[in-house]
């Protein structure tokens, strides 16, 4: 064995004297040419190792980073029970969470909530919460804090704007992590309900009615959401800016960001300075005309759609013109809507041939001058003693509107229609225009989250105030469908009731559906922000918060296992 080895060694002696031997024996130049192979071949070693790596690896998130977000105006309710301002519902989608939420398709997942079982019959889900979901005190969430926080909601002295949604709902405690929700007629749309954030009653259940919209804790917000109060600010008593930091215990996962850093400003110059000046890196609810101004790139800047039709509704008890289909489809040709969601909001919109701006593929470009004149005098008012046919347009007092109005005042009179733009300030619209269906021609928006909410605007029986049908409508075949849409809970059945409505709508054109705009949310740094493909309102760029992240790593998918690392990292943070 010895002796082998002892060959074995002096055979490798032997080979390496050849080689110092031979290189002795080199030249300079061919010195220099080996040590360049040399170097050279450790390079494309190198380098194909690491594509080979590059290759194969998984980049993935990682905890760590902060953002600074800028907003108008102050909150006054984080409290999901009171909140109704962009304030108010930005901090409250932070710090709360329901026990569904929606996720960036808008389909309804379960959040607090570990399971959600649906009787047959529709009227009862028996809803089970998760064991380890907790609020940010370290307070177990439980079946109290639920119906505790849904009393609070049809409590009529607490005026909740959520109230009319949890009308005829009973709920029956069976165990401390189990409720049964209980309705009297089925509700569709029942899940969405249930993402209304909860309230710790263990916080709040000594309060009266009187004290509840007066607490402390509607500013120092305790919840169970992805991210907490950690700090705030103030200035003579007003809130000027809340710290967050990530709640390692939230149901669906720490989120990635450690921190949010949310800054109060007065109004829009001041908040586009904070931004032109790095005090924060993150703003919305800017008009597109200003981002000029603020010389930022384009992929700073996410969308996501808003549930916001702008619509011109008609009176034809004003004008009986208004009456006849072919003057109400000439006026919808005339206008050029791609042209005023290029102009007035840059792009970033979406024309609608319909009332609900969620649709896909709906579109159609009905734009066209000639036959719109065509249909204009065939119609039965131009065969009449007048031949000229004018118009009042009535708007609310905002520059998005105002310009609005002025494109469609060019467009009819481009086919013979004179029109004359009145403008009211937003009260004196609600009070005198909209309840006493004081005008001839409307341009408004309307909030329409799903097919079902068209019921409010176009049911006959929303004719009078306070309904929402301000064109006064009428039609007992639409009717029919938008009660199925409300009511029936087959979801075949309502597809086929909607598709009948949109019918309708396009063929009698009760009114000319326009655009709908999009929440423009301003990211000017380095943090990977998804939103939701559509949005309900402007807090909704924070539905997938706990996904955004600022720092990631590389790792070998096989060797990767996500739950151990969340595990080590909520202990190590």
């Amino acid at each position: 064995m010895e002796t082998d080895e002892k060959n074995y060694l002096s055979k490798i002696k032997k080979y390496l004297l050849k080689i110092k031997v031979a290189y002795k024996s080199l030249s300079p130049e061919k010195v220099l040419i080996v040590w360049s192979l040399f170097a050279l071949s450790i390079v494309l070693m190198f380098s194909a190792l690491i594509i080979v790596n590059n290759r194969f690896v998984k980049v993935i998130p990682k905890l760590g980073g902060s953002i600074s977000e800028g907003m108008i105006g102050t909150p006054r309710f984080i409290n999901p029970v009171l909140a109704t301002s962009d304030q108010d519902n930005s901090l409250t989608a932070l710090i709360f969470a329901g026990l569904t939420k929606r996720d960036e398709s808008g389909n309804i997942i379960l959040d607090m909530a570990e399971s959600i079982d649906e009787s047959d019959d529709k009227l009862n889900y028996d809803i089970v919460i998760k064991k380890d979901a907790q609020f940010h005190d370290g307070v177990k969430l439980t079946a109290d804090d639920v119906i505790y926080t849904i009393s609070l909601i049809q409590n009529s002295l607490i005026k909740s704007p959520h109230r009319l949604e949890w009308e005829g709902v009973t709920l029956e405690k069976k165990n401390d992590n189990e409720i049964l929700f209980s309705l009297k007629k089925p509700y569709p749309l029942f899940m969405n309900v249930l993402t209304i954030g909860i309230l710790p009653k263990h916080i709040w259940k000594n309060l009266t009615e009187e004290q509840f919209s007066l607490s402390e804790y509607n500013i120092k917000a305790i919840g169970s959401g992805p991210f907490m109060i950690s700090s705030i600010q103030n200035n003579s008593g007003i809130p000027t800016s809340f710290k967050l930091v990530s709640n390692k215990y939230y149901t669906l996962g720490r989120p990635y960001l450690d921190e949010i850093d949310i800054r109060t400003y007065q109004n829009e110059k001041y908040l586009m300075q904070a931004l032109k000046d790095g005090e924060v890196s993150r703003i919305y609810g800017i008009s597109p005309e200003k981002f000029e101004t603020l010389k930022i790139s384009t992929s700073t800047i996410k969308t996501s759609l808003l549930p916001k039709t702008i619509t011109i509704f008609f009176n034809s008890n004003k004008v009986e013109a208004l009456s006849d289909k072919k003057i109400r489809q000439a006026l919808n040709m005339a206008i050029n809507k791609d042209e005023i969601v290029q102009t007035v909001l840059k792009g970033y919109g979406k024309t609608v041939d319909g009332p609900f701006p969620f649709d896909e593929g709906d579109v159609s470009n009905v734009y066209n001058v000639d036959q719109a004149k065509e249909l204009l005098s065939e119609s039965k008012y131009s065969k009449k003693a007048s031949s000229t046919l004018s118009l009042t347009l009535s708007t609310v007092n905002t520059d998005e509107l105002k310009k609005v109005a002025d494109m469609i005042k060019t467009d009819w009179e481009k086919i013979g229609v004179t029109t004359t733009i009145l403008v009211y300030e937003p009260s004196d619209l609600n009070q005198s225009v909209i309840k006493d269906r004081d005008y001839q021609t409307l341009l408004y928006g309307t909030l329409t989250e799903t097919p079902s909410d068209l019921y409010a605007f176009w049911h006959s029986s929303q004719r009078n105030y306070p309904g929402l049908n301000i064109s006064n409508y009428v039609s007992n075949k639409l009717d029919t469908e938008l009660e199925t849409l409300k009511n029936d809970n087959d979801p075949l059945i309502r597809i086929d009731a909607y598709d009948k409505a949109k019918e309708e709508f396009k063929d009698e054109v009760p009114g000319i559906f326009l655009y709908a705009p999009d929440l423009i949310y301003i990211a000017n740094d380095k943090v990977v922000t998804p939103l939701p493909k559509f949005s309900l309102d402007n807090s909704s760029r924070f539905d997938l918060v706990e996904k955004w992240y600022a720092r990631t790593e590389k790792v070998w998918p096989k060797t990767y296992y996500r739950p151990l690392i969340d595990l080590l990292e909520k202990i190590i943070h």
